[in-house]
């Protein structure tokens, strides 16, 4: 058997992963690097967003840009306008080949194209087998593929998914505002849970529709295609046959009460969502990776410890708790706050609040712009 040693593996090239690896290389990190998934074929299923306040993160490779959003629910109707933030996208394909072509350039960094059998941690060491049955060693794994026990559903209190399927589609010149994205637009008759089309155009011909929800469970894909059908044709007047249907996004991310988990094993680190890096009361993570992945890299080129930072606040892990427990037991109530949340707020106040950058004053003007009882409701089931 084959065995191979290294100074950091990275098990698993999503976000977290190449985030990582990123970062240590733009640091000038030293030491040799693993990197480990099954393919690095940057396919373009997947679109990241997120706002910022200042330069974004991997602003070389951002695909769009908006600063003015759409919001709908209940009797709320609005257009918001960003000041401070601005809301941006980045596809995976492109981010994918950003770090990749930067990663190929070092000498001390190895991508290994193969399955993952096994992780485990060893007195002194982590340890990594491939579906061949090569062995890897290093003083540290940092791995984002395997969900602690600890986060599997049978653990978990609210153990809710944001789960979508999107269509990107081309239609006649001028169908959409290339300045507006729609953060929101609720769909009311859905009663199994919180659901809302999300739209970002690229173009005044093209955009990505989703249709999203906030449950446990996740629907067959036609019934998504459905509702996005019915939407292109209710608000663009555009029938099945007159639009074009590139490529599709489909995804479920977990929005649920986890346990923050910074080890699997000894020597064993996780990441990105596996890692409690997913907000949960939003499914965002694009931020709070590459906060946290900075912060990490640092310290290993420190030669420090791996730096374990809990992605959240405690107050903000609560806020979040409170706020799963109303999407989890009425839906009614869930259109009610956020719709307050939206109306009652800017956006860039909510976008702050999300960051988790606001001080304690700033969040308690967020918490008394939406109705109480609810709240009350989910504090009474939250007091153990």
């Amino acid at each position: 058997m084959k065995s191979n040693t290294y100074d950091i593996i990275i098990a698993g090239a999503g976000l977290s992963g190449l985030s990582l690896a990123w970062y240590l290389t733009e640091g000038n990190y030293q030491g040799n690097v693993l990197v480990v998934d099954n393919s690095f074929a940057p396919y373009n299923s997947k679109t990241w967003c997120f706002w910022a306040d200042e330069k974004p993160f991997f602003s070389e490779i951002v695909y769009k840009k908006w600063r003015k959003t759409y919001f709908s629910a209940l009797d709320f109707t609005s257009f918001l306008y960003m000041t401070n933030y601005g809301y941006y996208c980045i596809r995976e394909n492109d981010f994918k080949e950003y770090v990749l072509t930067q990663l190929r350039k070092k000498s001390n960094v190895t991508l290994l194209e193969e399955g993952i059998l096994d992780i485990y941690g060893s007195k002194k060491k982590g340890v990594l087998v491939t579906k061949n049955s090569e062995t890897f060693v290093a003083d540290y794994i940092f791995q984002s593929i395997i969900v602690p026990d600890s986060a599997k559903k049978e653990q978990l209190k609210y153990p809710l998914l944001q789960h979508f399927f999107g269509m990107e589609i081309e239609t006649a010149d001028g169908t959409f505002d290339v300045n507006t994205f729609t953060i929101m637009d609720v769909d009311e008759s859905f009663d199994d849970g919180y659901a809302f089309m999300y739209v970002l155009p690229f173009d005044h011909n093209r955009a990505l529709i989703e249709y999203t929800i906030f449950s446990e469970q996740v629907l067959k894909k036609k019934e998504y295609k459905k509702k996005i059908r019915k939407y292109i044709s209710d608000k663009y007047g555009f029938e099945k046959k007159e639009y074009k249907v590139g490529r599709t996004e489909f995804g479920a991310i977990p929005m649920d009460d986890r346990p923050f988990e910074p080890q699997l094993d000894k020597n064993i680190y996780n990441l990105g969502t596996v890692g409690g890096l997913t907000k949960a009361s939003t499914g965002y993570t694009f931020t709070r990776v590459q906060r946290y992945s900075q912060l990490l890299a640092q310290s290993l080129i420190e030669g420090a410890s791996p730096l374990a930072v809990n992605p959240s606040k405690a107050r903000y892990r609560y806020y979040d708790k409170l706020l799963l427990h109303i999407l989890s037991s009425s839906v009614k109530d869930s259109h009610r706050v956020f719709m307050h949340l939206f109306k009652n707020n800017s956006i860039d106040d909510l976008f702050s609040f999300l960051n988790e950058d606001g001080s304690i004053a700033d969040d308690l003007k967020i918490m008394n712009s939406v109705p109480y009882l609810p709240f009350f409701k989910a504090i009474a089931n939250n007091l153990k």
